[in-house]
């Protein structure tokens, strides 16, 4: 029986995870495996070529070799694993799940802020840490985005919550206020 890719992630993710704790390590593994990820973001073709049969083995293995070169034991042991098991075209999801596990672990929260302008740095800040407060997170990171449709005020998403403080609900919430009596 075949696992899927969420399956994988969430096993190795959490096997590795539970290795960087122990070693007090989530830290610096994570930043190992974020420039391990942007490696193969920015070469698509890198984990077919890894797992793939055109490439001869030991070229396969100084490849590797040349992506953990500055990696930790743990990281290289980790992603020579991953290859002998036929995993490569998993690292990335594997990458994403540690990560999440890593925010999780510290409450750090993803959030969308849209606002009709861009906001300030210190409009950011205070949303992010008001925010915060909401959720009951350490840490929220934000990402802004500009839509001139919602007229003022903003709209902060994160996972499955939405904040909506914008005017374009606000006008709405008065219409049917207005057309309901």
């Amino acid at each position: 029986m075949s696992l899927d890719n969420l399956t994988i992630a969430n096993r190795y993710s959490k096997a590795l995870f539970e290795l960087a704790a122990e070693k007090d390590q989530t830290d610096d593994f994570l930043a190992e495996l974020k420039q391990l990820r942007q490696v193969f973001i920015d070469n698509p073709q890198l984990a077919e070529v890894l797992s793939g049969s055109l490439l001869p083995v030991d070229q396969k293995q100084a490849t590797l070799s040349t992506l953990t070169d500055h990696a930790s034991e743990y990281i290289k042991n980790f992603i020579q694993m991953l290859y002998d098991y036929g995993r490569m075209a998993n690292l990335v999801a594997i990458i994403d799940a540690f990560e999440e596990r890593y925010d999780e672990s510290h409450k750090i929260v993803h959030a969308e802020v849209t606002s009709a302008v861009k906001l300030s740095d210190e409009q950011a800040n205070a949303i992010a840490a008001a925010f915060a407060k909401r959720v009951g997170a350490d840490q929220v990171k934000l990402s802004q985005r500009v839509d001139p449709e919602i007229i003022g005020g903003v709209i902060v998403k994160s996972n499955n919550q939405t904040f909506d403080g914008s005017v374009a609900l606000q006008l709405m919430n008065l219409k049917r206020a207005l057309i309901n009596n």
